[in-house]
């Protein structure tokens, strides 16, 4: 599971019809918002910009961590550490994996949120 569903639904009241339609609506943001990011972030890996990198590696975490998404979170913060540290070909390798973690991840939530 890519998903810590405890943490989306500490976002609302689940059984309020007004916060389910607002979380979907933020849901349906977050699908939009990370179409970009992943889009970003593979032209950042493949010119391998070490500032611009880190930055966006930096926004990806901060949104995996406030939804839940905790493969995706997890493998963000080891490549965003990697870069921190001078270390760009191990942060390219790891972030890399972070789209097809996404595609995952993106499958769990189009699920539960149609």
């Amino acid at each position: 599971m890519n998903v810590d569903w405890s943490r989306i639904e500490s976002l609302v009241d689940i059984n309020d019809p007004e916060d389910q339609a607002w979380l979907k609506d933020m849901i349906v943001s977050l699908l939009e918002n990370m179409t970009v990011r992943m889009q970003n972030l593979t032209e950042l890996v493949q010119s391998k910009e070490a500032k611009e990198l880190q930055a966006e590696l930096h926004q990806i975490k901060g949104v995996a961590a406030n939804f839940g998404l905790a493969a995706m979170s997890k493998l963000v913060v080891e490549a965003e550490a990697k870069v921190k540290e001078g270390d760009i070909e191990g942060s390219v390798s790891l972030s890399i994996q972070v789209p097809p973690v996404w595609e995952e991840t993106k499958k769990e939530l189009q699920a539960k949120f149609k």
